[in-house]
C-alpha cells in the first residue's frame, strides 16, 4: 500500500514557482493560480511548490544592460533544479525579463544538458497566444522594465507578422514606470505591501496620456506591476501576463479544473 502511495505521488503533476523576482510576484503567481482552479475542497488544487530565493538571482535589467556582470540564470537554474527535485513538472517564471533570450536560452540549455523532465512555461509566449484569442485591438502598449524593452522580447512575439503592433511609452514615461518600479522609496520592490499611493499615481498619469493618443489596451510586462496597475479604474484593458501563465499552468497540470 505505501509503495502504491508513493508512486502515486510520483507521478502527479505539479507547478512549481521560481519566486523571487520579486518575492510578491512569486506570490501574486500562486494566487493567481489558485483563482483559476474551479476546486471544492482542499484536494481539488494542483499541487504548487515555490522557492523564493531572491538572493541569488542578482536583478535581470542589470545584467541585460551590463552583461559583463554576474548572470542571474545561475540562480534561476539552481531553483529549477530544486523545483524538480521536490516533484515539479510544469515550471513558471514570474518575471518577464528573465525570459529575455540572453537569459531564458540559457536556462533551457541548462534544462537540456541536465536532463531534467520538466517543462518551462515562457510567460511571453502565452501571453501573446491569450491576447491573438481574447485583444481586438491591434495596437497594445507595453509597459516594462527597461531590460524587456532593450531585449525586445515582446516584439520577437508579437511584431514579425505584422498583425500586431507593441507601443513602448517615450522616455520620460519610461522613467516614471522605472521608478513606480525600482524607487527606493516608493518603487515595488521596496514597497509592497500596501503598495505605496505614488506607485499607482505613476501609472495612472502615464496611462491617460496612451489614453489620450488613442491606445487602451496595455500590457503589463512586469510581474510586479499588476501589483499597482491593478488599482486603476479607466476605460482599459489590462492584460495581465501573471494571470495568464497561472491559466496555463492550471490547464497544464489539471485542465478538468481550470475555470472558464
Amino acid at each position: 500500500m505505501h509503495s502504491t502511495k508513493s508512486s502515486t505521488l510520483k507521478s502527479c503533476k505539479a507547478i512549481g514557482i521560481v519566486g523571487g523576482m520579486g518575492p510578491y510576484a512569486g506570490m501574486d503567481l500562486e494566487r493567481k493560480v489558485f483563482d483559476c482552479v474551479n476546486a471544492t475542497s482542499d484536494q481539488d488544487y494542483p499541487d504548487v511548490m515555490m522557492i523564493s530565493a531572491s538572493r541569488l538571482i542578482p536583478d535581470r535589467t542589470y545584467y541585460i544592460m551590463h552583461p559583463d556582470s554576474e548572470n542571474p540564470c545561475t540562480g534561476i537554474e539552481h531553483v529549477i533544479q530544486q523545483l524538480a527535485g521536490l516533484g515539479a513538472t510544469h515550471i513558471a517564471i514570474p518575471c518577464n525579463t528573465a525570459h529575455s533570450p540572453i537569459i531564458m536560452n540559457q536556462v533551457r540549455r541548462f534544462i537540456e544538458i541536465n536532463g531534467l523532465d520538466v517543462t518551462l512555461m515562457h510567460i511571453v509566449e502565452e501571453t501573446y497566444r491569450w491576447v491573438r484569442e481574447n485583444v481586438a485591438s491591434k495596437k497594445i502598449v507595453l509597459y516594462a522594465t527597461q531590460g524587456t524593452y532593450y531585449s525586445g522580447v515582446y516584439h520577437t512575439f508579437f511584431d514579425p507578422d505584422g498583425e500586431y503592433q507593441i507601443i513602448e511609452p517615450d522616455e520620460a514615461d519610461q522613467k516614471l514606470i522605472w521608478d513606480a518600479i525600482y524607487s527606493r522609496e516608493y518603487g515595488i520592490k521596496a514597497v509592497s505591501n500596501p503598495i505605496h499611493e505614488q506607485a499607482v499615481e505613476n501609472f495612472r498619469l502615464v496611462t491617460e496620456k496612451m489614453l489620450s493618443r488613442g491606445y487602451d489596451s496595455f500590457i503589463m510586462g512586469c510581474t510586479e506591476i499588476p501589483l499597482a496597475m491593478g488599482r486603476l479604474r479607466m476605460p482599459i484593458t489590462k492584460i495581465d501576463p501573471t494571470k495568464i501563465l497561472a491559466r496555463a499552468l492550471v490547464k497544464a497540470v489539471c485542465p478538468e479544473k481550470l475555470k472558464d
